[in-house]
């Protein structure tokens, strides 16, 4: 049982994009060597997502810091050119998803725009 555990631990960052029902899946394999009831085992579940949500998060704040340094140094782009691109990119992403979240909302599951 504690081995089990270990390796779910170990595997941490592996289960970076972990969703809930992966992680339902990976707790009804241990379900049985830890003697966890129904409650329990969606309890593991939600923590496991937590978790993976955090390291997920983790990993790509790091990525980000050495990719936006190795643009820096190189000479590709200067600190304020990197800010700039930073927030376009996050402006044009918040539209995307309000754009797409709305058209869930009506129905509309096609992306394209009308023409």
């Amino acid at each position: 049982m504690k081995q089990t555990m270990k390796k779910i631990v170990q595997t941490g960052y592996g289960l970076g994009l972990l969703s809930f029902a992966e992680a339902k899946k990976v707790v009804r394999r241990v379900q049985k060597d830890l003697n966890l009831d129904d409650d329990e085992s969606i309890k593991l579940a939600q923590e496991l997502v937590k978790n993976s949500e955090k390291a997920s998060k983790r990993v790509l704040g790091t990525a980000t810091e050495f990719f936006e340094s190795a643009l820096v140094k190189s000479g590709i782009a200067s600190k304020g050119e990197v800010k700039t691109a930073k927030k376009v990119f996050t402006k044009r992403a918040d539209k995307v998803k309000t754009a797409v979240r709305e058209r869930v909302k009506k129905g509309l599951h096609q992306f394209r725009k009308k023409r």
